[in-house]
């Protein structure tokens, strides 16, 4: 187990919520209940939750995995998420919080010679 997932602040990462934590603060919604972007949402994220963004700090256990979020579920959509405390991190780019597991892996962008990222 780490202590941290070695990308630093404003890593471009994919996260993807794999499963529910063995004993959840909150339950996981179903993608029936749970609306994008609403304050009203009781449960935390379906499983199968992805998004694409920037990591905004290091990954550390006892903090909150944050990151700016440029893409939900493969659709363009600003914003800001964070998850509850984080409560161990494994080789294998999981990362586990008091609600959920999730899988983050970084994304390797490269210019091209015109300028373009691929």
């Amino acid at each position: 187990m780490r202590a941290l997932l070695p990308y630093p602040s404003g890593s471009l990462v994919h996260v993807t919520k794999l499963s529910t934590s063995e004993d959840p603060i909150t339950e996981p919604g179903t993608w029936e209940q749970w609306v994008p972007g609403s304050a009203n949402n009781t449960w935390s994220l379906p499983v199968g939750y992805e998004l694409r963004g920037v990591l905004m700090r290091p990954i550390r256990i006892g903090r909150c995995l944050e990151v700016y979020r440029t893409h939900r579920n493969g659709i363009s959509a600003d914003g800001h998420f964070q998850s509850t405390p984080v409560i161990s991190i494994s080789d294998a780019e999981l990362v586990e919080t008091y609600n959920s597991v999730y899988r983050v892996k970084k994304i390797d962008v490269h210019v091209t010679e015109k300028g373009e990222e691929v």
